[in-house]
């Protein structure tokens, strides 16, 4: 209970809080931060070439991350700790295609690949099939960060078709 009167200043309420009281102090109450999140996502199959980044052609829910007008850029206004995951329903066939290979980028540049590339193999010569490749981590975006996710292997792959996303990706602001 508050010993204070109900209209007092921080000034005034400090002397009359019981000593006790430590862990914070009452008149230094900082903001909480707006939260930043985002769910973008690709309907149809699209063909991505060495180091080239998926375009997106659906937005889902958004707060303080955008995506710019190149489609493949994604633009996050705050500063902080991002939980990022992303998913690609990728084709491998049997003769052109084996595997797939996909990393996270921020500023232009390659995220630790041991943190953000994930990527799938199929070896089987007799059948074609789409496979997902799907990964997740949590990494610091400066303000006005950019973020991509980008075929990092040197030869081409394709996604697949419906019924599911052809590739998506989410980011949350976790701190």
């Amino acid at each position: 209970m508050n010993p204070c009167k109900k209209n007092c200043t921080c000034d005034r309420c400090k002397p009359c809080l019981p000593s006790k009281i430590k862990a914070i102090d009452p008149c230094q109450v900082q903001p909480v931060p707006s939260p930043a999140y985002g769910n973008f996502f690709r309907e149809t199959s699209v063909t991505l070439n060495a180091n080239q980044p998926m375009p997106w052609n659906g937005i889902g829910r958004t707060a303080g991350i955008t995506l710019n007008p190149d489609t493949v850029t994604i633009e996050v206004a705050q500063a902080g700790d991002y939980y990022i995951d992303y998913y690609a329903l990728v084709e491998l066939d049997s003769t052109t295609n084996i595997n797939a290979l996909m990393g996270v980028f921020v500023n232009g540049n390659e995220v630790n690949p041991i943190q953000t590339r994930y990527g799938i193999q199929d070896l089987e010569t007799d059948r074609n099939l789409c496979a997902p490749v799907s990964g997740g981590t949590i990494i610091f975006i400066p303000a006005g960060g950019t973020v991509q996710l980008r075929n990092v292997q040197l030869s081409s792959f394709r996604t697949c078709d419906g019924p599911a996303l052809a590739a998506s990706i989410n980011l949350i602001k976790v701190s």
